[in-house]
Protein backbone atom coordinates (compact mmCIF):
# COMPACT_ATOMS: atom_id res chain seq x y z
CA UNK A 1 0.00 0.00 0.00
CA UNK A 2 2.71 2.50 0.44
CA UNK A 3 3.47 2.28 -3.44
CA UNK A 4 0.55 4.03 -3.65
CA UNK A 5 0.51 6.82 -0.97
CA UNK A 6 0.40 10.66 -1.67
CA UNK A 7 3.00 12.47 0.68
CA UNK A 8 1.42 14.86 2.04
CA UNK A 9 -1.83 14.48 1.00
CA UNK A 10 -2.65 18.06 1.46
CA UNK A 11 0.28 19.88 -0.32
CA UNK A 12 0.82 23.75 0.74
CA UNK A 13 -0.06 26.11 -1.69
CA UNK A 14 -3.22 23.64 -3.13
CA UNK A 15 -5.92 25.41 -4.70
CA UNK A 16 -8.67 24.51 -5.46
CA UNK A 17 -10.13 24.31 -9.28
CA UNK A 18 -12.55 26.48 -10.50
CA UNK A 19 -16.45 25.53 -9.62
CA UNK A 20 -19.56 27.13 -10.23
CA UNK A 21 -22.40 27.05 -7.92
CA UNK A 22 -24.46 24.13 -8.33
CA UNK A 23 -27.78 25.54 -9.40
CA UNK A 24 -29.08 26.41 -12.76
CA UNK A 25 -29.02 29.89 -14.25
CA UNK A 26 -31.90 32.05 -13.48
CA UNK A 27 -33.43 29.84 -10.52
CA UNK A 28 -32.88 31.16 -6.78
CA UNK A 29 -32.14 28.57 -4.11
CA UNK A 30 -31.67 29.10 -0.69
CA UNK A 31 -28.26 28.93 1.06
CA UNK A 32 -29.77 26.84 3.92
CA UNK A 33 -26.41 25.58 5.21
CA UNK A 34 -23.04 26.52 6.38
CA UNK A 35 -19.73 24.36 6.80
CA UNK A 36 -20.82 21.36 8.26
CA UNK A 37 -19.91 17.62 8.73
CA UNK A 38 -18.66 16.35 4.85
CA UNK A 39 -19.73 12.73 5.46
CA UNK A 40 -21.61 12.41 9.22
CA UNK A 41 -20.42 13.51 12.58
CA UNK A 42 -16.58 13.68 13.03
CA UNK A 43 -15.47 14.44 9.76
CA UNK A 44 -14.15 18.60 8.52
CA UNK A 45 -16.89 20.93 8.02
CA UNK A 46 -16.21 20.15 4.49
CA UNK A 47 -19.92 20.50 3.52
CA UNK A 48 -22.72 23.39 2.47
CA UNK A 49 -25.95 22.82 2.02
CA UNK A 50 -29.13 24.60 -0.52
CA UNK A 51 -32.74 23.97 -0.96
CA UNK A 52 -34.50 24.33 -4.38
CA UNK A 53 -37.34 26.95 -4.96
CA UNK A 54 -40.62 26.00 -3.47
CA UNK A 55 -42.30 26.66 -0.44
CA UNK A 56 -43.27 23.02 0.52
CA UNK A 57 -41.60 22.16 3.88
CA UNK A 58 -39.63 18.65 4.61
CA UNK A 59 -39.34 16.18 2.35
CA UNK A 60 -41.04 16.79 -1.16
CA UNK A 61 -40.12 16.27 -4.52
CA UNK A 62 -38.53 18.92 -6.32
CA UNK A 63 -38.26 19.81 -10.30
CA UNK A 64 -35.32 21.68 -9.80
CA UNK A 65 -31.99 20.48 -11.27
CA UNK A 66 -28.39 20.04 -9.35
CA UNK A 67 -25.68 20.87 -11.46
CA UNK A 68 -22.39 20.10 -11.89
CA UNK A 69 -20.00 22.11 -10.05
CA UNK A 70 -17.00 21.65 -12.42
CA UNK A 71 -16.24 19.29 -15.12
CA UNK A 72 -15.83 15.58 -14.51
CA UNK A 73 -15.96 11.87 -14.23
CA UNK A 74 -19.15 10.53 -12.41
CA UNK A 75 -17.66 7.67 -10.36
CA UNK A 76 -20.53 7.09 -7.98
CA UNK A 77 -24.23 7.67 -8.45
CA UNK A 78 -26.38 5.61 -5.46
CA UNK A 79 -27.76 6.07 -2.43
CA UNK A 80 -29.19 9.73 -2.87
CA UNK A 81 -25.01 10.33 -3.64
CA UNK A 82 -23.31 11.12 -6.58
CA UNK A 83 -19.39 11.79 -6.66
CA UNK A 84 -17.63 13.43 -9.36
CA UNK A 85 -13.74 12.96 -9.93
CA UNK A 86 -12.58 16.21 -11.81
CA UNK A 87 -9.00 14.42 -12.30
CA UNK A 88 -10.29 12.60 -14.95
CA UNK A 89 -8.10 9.46 -13.37
CA UNK A 90 -11.92 7.38 -12.58
CA UNK A 91 -10.37 7.33 -8.90
CA UNK A 92 -12.08 9.85 -6.58
CA UNK A 93 -9.82 8.87 -3.89
CA UNK A 94 -6.57 11.19 -6.06
CA UNK A 95 -7.07 14.67 -6.55
CA UNK A 96 -10.42 16.76 -6.57
CA UNK A 97 -13.59 14.92 -5.93
CA UNK A 98 -17.22 16.47 -5.28
CA UNK A 99 -19.59 15.26 -3.49
CA UNK A 100 -23.44 15.91 -4.19
CA UNK A 101 -26.09 14.42 -1.29
CA UNK A 102 -29.61 13.96 -1.46
CA UNK A 103 -29.55 13.06 -4.93
CA UNK A 104 -32.72 11.50 -5.74
CA UNK A 105 -32.69 8.33 -7.61
CA UNK A 106 -35.05 10.02 -10.42
CA UNK A 107 -33.31 11.42 -13.42
CA UNK A 108 -29.98 10.72 -11.09
CA UNK A 109 -26.74 10.72 -13.59
CA UNK A 110 -25.65 7.63 -13.95
CA UNK A 111 -21.96 6.08 -13.52
CA UNK A 112 -18.89 6.27 -16.00
CA UNK A 113 -20.51 9.85 -17.28
CA UNK A 114 -18.27 12.61 -18.09
CA UNK A 115 -19.96 15.95 -17.40
CA UNK A 116 -19.28 19.20 -17.89
CA UNK A 117 -19.81 22.32 -15.29
CA UNK A 118 -23.84 23.47 -15.77
CA UNK A 119 -24.45 20.14 -16.87
CA UNK A 120 -27.46 18.01 -14.58
CA UNK A 121 -27.17 15.64 -11.95
CA UNK A 122 -30.02 15.16 -10.92
CA UNK A 123 -32.69 16.72 -8.37
CA UNK A 124 -32.65 17.40 -4.63
CA UNK A 125 -34.42 15.18 -2.16
CA UNK A 126 -33.69 13.48 1.30
CA UNK A 127 -32.69 10.38 -0.67
CA UNK A 128 -29.35 9.26 1.36
CA UNK A 129 -28.57 10.51 5.12
CA UNK A 130 -30.11 11.95 7.37
CA UNK A 131 -32.52 15.08 5.86
CA UNK A 132 -35.28 17.12 7.47
CA UNK A 133 -35.81 18.73 4.28
CA UNK A 134 -35.07 18.81 0.45
CA UNK A 135 -31.70 20.08 -0.55
CA UNK A 136 -28.39 19.64 -1.97
CA UNK A 137 -25.60 18.83 0.29
CA UNK A 138 -22.15 19.60 -1.45
CA UNK A 139 -18.79 18.40 0.00
CA UNK A 140 -15.43 18.75 -1.58
CA UNK A 141 -12.07 16.67 -1.48
CA UNK A 142 -8.89 16.06 -2.12
CA UNK A 143 -6.69 12.86 -2.10
CA UNK A 144 -9.57 11.03 -0.15
CA UNK A 145 -9.23 13.87 2.74
CA UNK A 146 -12.26 16.54 3.20
CA UNK A 147 -11.28 20.09 2.84
CA UNK A 148 -13.10 22.34 5.12
CA UNK A 149 -15.77 25.36 3.80
CA UNK A 150 -14.74 27.54 6.76
CA UNK A 151 -10.49 26.72 6.76
CA UNK A 152 -8.02 27.85 4.72
CA UNK A 153 -9.59 26.81 1.56
CA UNK A 154 -13.10 27.63 1.48
CA UNK A 155 -15.66 26.88 -1.58
CA UNK A 156 -14.99 29.40 -4.58
CA UNK A 157 -18.37 29.13 -6.04
CA UNK A 158 -18.63 31.89 -9.14
CA UNK A 159 -16.79 33.93 -6.58
CA UNK A 160 -19.08 33.03 -3.80
CA UNK A 161 -16.44 32.45 -1.04
CA UNK A 162 -17.79 30.51 1.89
CA UNK A 163 -16.78 31.48 5.52
CA UNK A 164 -18.36 29.99 8.76
CA UNK A 165 -18.69 31.05 12.81
CA UNK A 166 -17.19 28.20 14.23
CA UNK A 167 -21.28 26.60 15.16
CA UNK A 168 -21.90 24.32 12.67
CA UNK A 169 -24.17 25.00 9.75
CA UNK A 170 -24.13 28.43 10.32
CA UNK A 171 -21.93 30.36 7.96
CA UNK A 172 -21.80 32.90 5.21
CA UNK A 173 -21.30 32.69 1.48
CA UNK A 174 -19.65 36.24 0.11
CA UNK A 175 -18.59 38.03 -3.04
CA UNK A 176 -18.13 41.81 -4.17
CA UNK A 177 -18.62 42.73 -0.42
CA UNK A 178 -22.37 41.18 -0.44
CA UNK A 179 -22.62 38.23 2.32
CA UNK A 180 -25.35 35.89 2.49
CA UNK A 181 -26.11 34.06 5.54
CA UNK A 182 -27.71 30.71 6.20
CA UNK A 183 -30.59 30.09 7.10
CA UNK A 184 -33.00 27.01 7.66
CA UNK A 185 -35.78 27.48 4.80
CA UNK A 186 -36.56 29.89 2.74
CA UNK A 187 -35.88 33.38 3.79
CA UNK A 188 -35.19 36.62 1.75
CA UNK A 189 -31.75 36.85 3.11
CA UNK A 190 -30.50 33.10 2.02
CA UNK A 191 -31.40 33.41 -1.99
CA UNK A 192 -28.96 32.77 -4.32
CA UNK A 193 -28.59 32.19 -8.13
CA UNK A 194 -26.05 32.19 -10.91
Amino acid sequence: PFDYAVEPPIPPGLTQPKMQLPLEKGVDWSFTGGPHGGWGSGSAWAAIDFAPPGDALGCVPSDAWVVAVADGLITRSKYGQVVQDLDGDGHDQTGWSVLYMHIDTNGRVPVGKMVKAGERIGHPSCEGGVSTGTHVHLARRYNGEWIAADGSLPFNLDGWISSGNGIEYDGWLSKDGQAIEAWNGRQAENQIHR
